[in-house]
């Protein structure tokens, strides 16, 4: 007889009783399905976006999403922000065959990942090319054909599923010259490349999409879906072990039973709660080292774009990210001056307490905020992680806006509820929910030395009394 967690386990002369022998197995497969929740979430978010995308605004694969006119509340995103020109496109080498990506030039950031969130470059600015444009080739997973080896870069694809991300840079206030040069961007199957098809554009602003993984069963029917589209890596073999006893496996349709099917609801359930536990926890887990020491920020990218180190995979680390964000790339999170991005977010105010949105708050970003491009500020819902849901519609302020400044330089923003911004302060104030938690980040584009080098400190976020 043995005391465990899952109650008394009975072995008759070595031997598991039958009710013992059924215990262990549910529990081991429970605990399987836990971890493969957690394993399985960038996938089944970026699953989730290809669904959101054709369902709620009508973009199949090759088509594009773009938030000409920037993206919103409304469009219920992980950590989406409004500052930039988003567009993005869903591809499926295992249809398409060789794909082509032409980038215009110009102030363009691009993002080329993996349905695992794995990038394989940084297109526009921080790519090859810089300002230039260019052309690259993606080939699918094992392709062995011939391909051109000039006028491309060759990419080898790990996956049939891809999601192409580029965010237009306004520059001079100009919004509709950054929309026009994104909409240059093309993609299209190397075989049609003497005559491509235009591609065409579905708009996201101000319309109502949902992009964030489900919960329940539907979270295991994706996961299997991009588990039956694609190659197993070798790295995920036992994982995919794991699953099989659990009704998923490649190659065969996801039929789970009864049994099955309790586990899997109850492990859904379970893995939903620790990776967002890992989310707003997970750098008291790390100790990563402090953008602004003895502040509340914390690096938003703790996990690099191949998702592993020498010695580890970190599936801690990637769940920390893809938890509450999307796309990985080379150059986000880039810890030197450049082009690219890094980010910080804060879940606690000055004071150790979580962020009230029935509260009012002030945090004084001091002058010269070191971004070449722009700085921008948003807040989330800490419930689904996208921008908070308010009655202006409106979730962030950036350095683009015109917003009142202090003497020195600096510039104080409000959030607070409605009937909170602090008069002729209206334009630095965000509007909260009371009842909701949310959560600020702050993005430095194109950074400069002093986000690193300790020149430049961004105070904490304080509870006006």
């Amino acid at each position: 007889m043995t005391e465990t967690r899952i109650g008394t386990l009975n072995f008759e002369n070595g031997f598991p009783t039958e009710e013992t022998t059924r215990k262990l197995f549910d529990e081991m497969d429970y605990q399987r399905a836990v971890q493969a929740f957690l394993w399985g979430y960038p996938a089944v978010s970026f699953e989730s976006i290809r669904i959101g995308s054709k369902r709620d605004l009508g973009a199949d694969l090759n088509d594009f999403v773009i938030a000409d006119n920037y993206a919103d509340p409304k469009a219920v995103w992980l950590t989406a922000n409004d500052t930039t020109i988003y567009s993005l496109t869903n591809v499926d080498l295992g249809q398409s065959g060789p794909l082509v990506v032409e980038i215009p030039p110009g102030a363009i950031v691009g993002i080329l990942d993996d349905f695992w969130q794995r990038s394989l470059t940084d297109l526009g600015l921080p790519g090859p090319d810089g300002p230039n444009g260019g052309k690259f080739l993606l080939l699918p997973p094992g392709y062995k054909d011939n391909a051109p080896q000039t006028g491309y870069h060759v990419l080898q694809g790990t996956m049939n599923n891809y999601n192409v991300m580029i965010r237009g840079i306004v520059q001079k206030n100009d919004k509709d010259a950054a929309v026009a040069n994104v909409r240059k961007v093309k993609v299209y199957p190397l075989s049609e490349s003497a005559n491509p098809k235009p591609n065409k554009f579905f708009s996201m602003s101000g319309k109502a999409s949902n992009t964030l993984p489900p919960k329940g069963m539907e979270f295991w029917e994706r996961l299997s879906a991009v588990i039956n589209n694609n190659p197993v890596h070798e790295r995920d073999l036992f994982f995919m072990g794991m699953l099989k006893p659990l009704g998923i496996e490649k190659g065969k349709e996801f039929k789970p039973d009864a049994r099955q099917r309790k586990i899997l609801e109850e492990a859904a359930q379970m893995g939903d709660a620790m990776g967002r536990v890992m989310l707003f926890e997970g750098p008291e887990r790390f100790h990563p080292a402090a953008p602004f020491p003895g502040a509340q920020w914390h690096w938003v990218f703790m996990v690099n774009p191949v998702q592993q180190t020498e010695a580890y995979g970190q599936i801690d680390e990637r769940l920390h990210y893809t938890y509450g964000a999307i796309y990985t790339s080379p150059a986000l999170g880039v810890m030197k001056a450049g082009p690219g991005g890094n980010y910080v977010q804060a879940f606690k105010d000055k004071d150790g307490h979580r962020f009230d949105g029935g509260k009012k708050y002030r945090l004084r970003v001091p002058a010269n905020p070191p971004a070449e491009a722009f700085w921008s500020l948003t807040l989330y819902d800490a419930e689904t992680r996208s921008m908070i849901q308010n009655p202006s519609n409106d979730s962030a302020r950036s350095g683009l806006d015109t917003l009142e400044a202090n003497a020195d330089g600096s510039i104080d923003l409000y959030f607070g509820p409605v009937g909170s911004a602090p008069a002729g302060l209206e334009a630095n104030w965000i509007e909260t929910v009371p009842g909701k938690g949310f959560y600020p980040m702050f993005r430095f584009y194109s950074p400069k030395a002093g986000l690193f080098d300790g020149t430049w400190k961004l105070p904490d976020v304080e509870l006006m009394k």
